[in-house]
Order: structure tokens, then C-alpha cells, then sequence
């Protein structure tokens, strides 16, 4: 999997050892992202034991590899949710994400962190005369709720032809994976154990959390905290049903010509996001993104890489391409995060997923409101993200996805697989003695055949060529071509061939 410019820029990471003992604590999060780290650090100045799990190494997901926007403004966001929901609840989600922006300035301004920390506006932009009404929209209920904004027509230094913009004045972007180096550095001062190549398997909730690892070790937490991005813990909220896995694609490169300091991203498809970026040498660099699709669920990965190159190319004059990477996120099926208590009989387990593209504010907020649950008991977020709120279930997005998932999973159980084993560098389904098998070769023409049974839930996975990877298209588990696991809900690697079929295990108790 291709490492983004952000991980490959940040040079302070510290290595963590895996855990090697049974141990007890009081906070256990798993996941060493920025919901994870945050977390912790505001349980730790709380004087909590805190420990934190990562099944990689810390900031290497989703947490290393986005934009870099720091932002409330979220698309057309706040238009939606008042239409869903209320606009009380639209003004929430709001407030809660610049707390979750202020957040972050306040820790990177107490620590002196280093992470390339800039304030700049946030634009959400069309080219479309028939997107105008929307963003005039956005603007309206923004401008109802007392949230600070400017309508605009154009912006001025964007090579585009904007017709409507809306801007955020006051929002930021920086390096993610500095920033999230840094604060497991904090942490660790702090006194929180932090745990890299340490996946879980089991849980087991009771009035004491119970956490097996891979390497059969035990974790006893009075609370345990979710932040790996995926619900792989389900607590019976159906979670997998009510988000979608999402797959984008980034570069970064160098700019010949001045463009306006900002974060940018527009309404229509396809998506087409794109923020400033200043490195330690200041040289003006633009991160370019775009062209999400369901995981899983692309012919040829390949394109995307090629299309937001083209857009780079062709719009901003790239000088030099440096990085191309891509990314995963889960969206809600309404566009808010699921956030708190994992369910009201689970008063010691809770969860920050579901961030919808938006989780550098969204999981500062999560882990306020998290933090103000366990210390104080109540928080007024918990009801905007309560992961059990009836409309994530009532919706029509709710019933689109889950129709489209009972396809996917009848349909690749009748996929045949080639009786031709694949070339160098290609992967592909074949099938051996009756069974479907998948195969990859790699350069060296070393072939590896893996079962593509989803160890989640039984869906049958599909080869991405970009990234030469299994991905599931029901619940968006990805894993490399040996097997390992890349991306959950599964917390089951794949079987090699001659191995066995692999074992299903949804942890949805």
C-alpha cells in the first residue's frame, strides 16, 4: 500500500513496542489514530490510566493519509442535517466541530507542536449552474443559525470557472501525520501505554472489559474506547449496515503558479477536493483528491490515480508530482458520526466511527465528547451522536445500502474463477479443484493464493489493481495479497491455500 506525502514527511515517529503481558488499566482505546490519541490525552490530564492498541503503527491509517483540512466546514452539510433533523441539531454539529477545531490549535499552541499549522478559509464550490441553488441553500440556513460565513460568486487566484462558493473564514489545515506523531510523544509523557502491532481478536463486556490480542494476551479496562476508524466491536448497533466504506485518491505536488490560501472541495461529482500546503522549506505545494467509490466496488483503480493526476496537471499546473496515495473512510447513512456510548446497556464501552470524510474536527470532538461521558457522565453532544439514534436506522440511504450489500454477497458466490493462474503483477480470481481461490503473482514471480471469503461476514472480496489488495464490497474489509489484514470490520486475516476455508467472525454481541 502506498504511504502518503504526510507519512513520509514526518520523520519524528517514535516506535512502540507491542504488547508482550497481560495487563489492567482503566481506559483501553483501540485504534492509534487521532480519535485514539486525543482521547487519551484528555483522559490522561484527567489523571485516568490510559492505554491505547494499534494493530499497525500509530497514525498509519486513515488518520495519516487525508487532506489535512481542519475544518467545520463540511460540503453542504449543515443544510442536511437541518433537513434531517432540526436546526438546533445542524447548530451542534457546528459548535461541536470548531471545538474540535480549537481543540487542536489549543494542543498544538500548549506543546509547540511542529506540524506545518496553518489558519486559512474553507470553501465548498461548484462549476455548475444547476449546483448554485445549493450552495445558496447552505448558505441561508448557515447564515439562520448565527454561523459565520460569505456567499460568494467567485474566488479570485482558483483557476476554475467557480459560479457559487460559500467560505468559512478562521479554519485550518496542517501536516496530520506530524501532528499525530507529536501527540502519542505527549501522550507517552503523560504516562498513556501506547501498544503498535498489537491487533485485537476478542472481546468480552461485562461490568469489566475483557480484550484478547493476537498474541493471546489479555487487556482488563473498566472502560474500553473504539477508534479504529471501523466498528469491528458491534454491541448489536448494526454499525457495518449503517456506514459505507468509501475509497479516495491523493497526490501532492509542487505548484509554478500562486493559488489562494485555502481548503477547497466542491457538490458535484465527481468530487474534486483540494487544499494548499506549505512544507518545512516553504515551497507552495498543492494536495489534490478525488474520485470516490464504494470499496470494492471499481473495475480498475488505476484510472483514479490517473484522473485527479490529470485534474492536478491540467488545472494547477503541477511541476512535479511527489506523492499519489489512497485513503478509506466510513460514512454514516446520514452524514454524522456515531459517537459515545457503544448502547444504552453498555455504559462502559464507547466508540467514535463513521466520521463521514470529515474526522480530523469530527474525532477531536468525539474525544471531548467521550472524555466529558467518563468524567462527568453526560455531555451536550451525546444526543447529535448517539451511535443508537433511530434515524440511522429509519433511512433511506439505510435501506439502499443494505439491499445493495445482499446483492454483492449473493452475487460473488456465483462468480466463477479463472482456470488461468495470473501474470506477473496481475491478481485475480481463479478456480481450484471446484473451489475460488484468490491468486496474485508479484514481480519476482512469486504467486500467493489466499480464500476470499470475508472473514466478517462471508462476503466474497474483489482484487484492487492499485493497490494490490482484497477489498470486500459489503462492508469495505480490505487485506494484502498474503492475507493480512488492512482495514476491518474483520479481525481475521485470510487463509492461504492448503490452510483451510477462513472463519467468519462478526463480533456483533
Amino acid at each position: 500500500m502506498k504511504n502518503s506525502y504526510w507519512i513520509l514527511s514526518s520523520k519524528n515517529k517514535e516506535d512502540y513496542k507491542s504488547l508482550e503481558s497481560d495487563i489492567t488499566t482503566d481506559c483501553l482505546i483501540v485504534g492509534g489514530g487521532i480519535a485514539g490519541l486525543t482521547t487519551a490525552y484528555l483522559l490522561a490530564k484527567e489523571n485516568k490510566k490510559v492505554t491505547i492498541l494499534e494493530a499497525d503503527e500509530i497514525g498509519y491509517g486513515a488518520s495519516g493519509r487525508n487532506t489535512g483540512k481542519v475544518t467545520s466546514q463540511h460540503g453542504l452539510i449543515y443544510s442536511t442535517i437541518e433537513k434531517e433533523y432540526s436546526s438546533e441539531k445542524a447548530r451542534l454539529y457546528y459548535d461541536a466541530n470548531e471545538d474540535g477545531l480549537n481543540l487542536i490549535k489549543n494542543i498544538i499552541k500548549e506543546n509547540e507542536i511542529d506540524c506545518n499549522f496553518n489558519i486559512v478559509p474553507s470553501f465548498v464550490y461548484t462549476e455548475k449552474e444547476k449546483y448554485i441553488q445549493d450552495i445558496k441553500k447552505e448558505y441561508e440556513v448557515c447564515k439562520n443559525l448565527n454561523i459565520p460565513c460569505k456567499y460568494m460568486n467567485n474566488i479570485k487566484d482558483v483557476p476554475l470557472n467557480i459560479k457559487s462558493a460559500l467560505c468559512f473564514e478562521n479554519q485550518g489545515q496542517f501536516n496530520p501525520k506530524k501532528y499525530v506523531d507529536a501527540l502519542a510523544k505527549i501522550n507517552y509523557k503523560l504516562g498513556v501505554k501506547i501498544y503498535e502491532h498489537t491487533p485485537v481478536v476478542d472481546v468480552n463486556i461485562d461490568e469489566e472489559c475483557m480484550v484478547k490480542c493476537a498474541n493471546d494476551h489479555i487487556i482488563k479496562a473498566k472502560q474500553l474506547i473504539l477508534t479504529s476508524c471501523n466498528a469491528w466491536y458491534d454491541g448489536l448497533r448494526l454499525f457495518f449496515a449503517k456506514e459505507e466504506a468509501s475509497r479516495s485518491y491523493l497526490l501532492c505536488g509542487k505548484v509554478k503558479n500562486k493559488i489562494l490560501e485555502g481548503n477547497y472541495i466542491n457538490v458535484e461529482n465527481p468530487t474534486r477536493t483540494f487544499a494548499t500546503h506549505k512544507d518545512d522549506k516553504g515551497i507552495d505545494l498543492l494536495i489534490a483528491g478525488g474520485q470516490d467509490h464504494k470499496t470494492g466496488k471499481c473495475s480498475n483503480e488505476c484510472d483514479n490515480f490517473k484522473a485527479i493526476e490529470r485534474f492536478a496537471k491540467e488545472i494547477f499546473n503541477i511541476d512535479e508530482i511527489l506523492e499519489t496515495w489512497s485513503t478509506q473512510d466510513y460514512v454514516s447513512v446520514d452524514d454524522i458520526p456515531f459517537m459515545g456510548r457503544i448502547s444504552d446497556g453498555k455504559n462502559n464501552v464507547y466508540i467514535i466511527t463513521g466520521t463521514s470524510k470529515w474526522g480530523l474536527t469530527n474525532s477531536s470532538a468525539g474525544a471531548i465528547l467521550i472524555k466529558d461521558l467518563i468524567t462527568k457522565n453526560h455531555s451536550k453532544y451525546e444526543d447529535l451522536y448517539n451511535p443508537s439514534r433511530l434515524k440511522s436506522y429509519i433511512n433511506m440511504k439505510f435501506l439502499e445500502h443494505n439491499m445493495e450489500v445482499a446483492v454483492d454477497y449473493i452475487k460473488g458466490k456465483f462468480i466463477s474463477g479463472s482456470t488461468e493462474l495470473p501474470k506477473k503483477e496481475e491478481g485475480k480470481t481463479i478456480s481450484l479443484h471446484g473451489k475460488r481461490y484468490g491468486a496474485y503473482r508479484d514481480k519476482d514471480n512469486h504467486l500467493y493464493i489466499v480464500d476470499i471469503t470475508c472473514t466478517h461476514l462471508g462476503c466474497e472480496l474483489s482484487f484492487n489493481s492499485g493497490e494490490k489488495t482484497w477489498d470486500c464490497p459489503c462492508h469495505g474489509s480490505r487485506f494484502d495479497y498474503k492475507g493480512n489484514i488492512l482495514n476491518g470490520p474483520a479481525l481475521r486475516p485470510l487463509k492461504t491455500y492448503n490452510e483451510g476455508k477462513n472463519k467468519i467472525e462478526p463480533k456483533i454481541l
